[in-house]
């Protein structure tokens, strides 16, 4: 399906070490802002800093198990 628009990406074209690279950066900066966070509200800024690692660790691991159910 295409789309008028030249600058959309359709799902289909993002490779799957894009998407983890993208998800990893996601959780970074998650995180990061977190540290930024937890000078003014220490429970917040942890809370993210948390949520931010999770983030940034699961994106490996769902790329592997994406891989392993491909049979790559």
């Amino acid at each position: 399906m295409s789309s008028p628009d030249p600058r959309s990406v359709d799902p289909g074209d993002i490779e799957p070490i894009g998407a983890t690279i993208a998800v990893a950066f996601t959780g970074a900066a998650i995180g990061l802002v977190g540290a930024g966070v937890s000078f003014v509200a220490v429970d917040f800024g942890v809370a993210l800093i948390g949520v931010g690692v999770v983030v940034a660790l699961s994106s490996p691991l769902a790329y592997v198990r994406m891989k392993r159910l491909r049979g790559g």
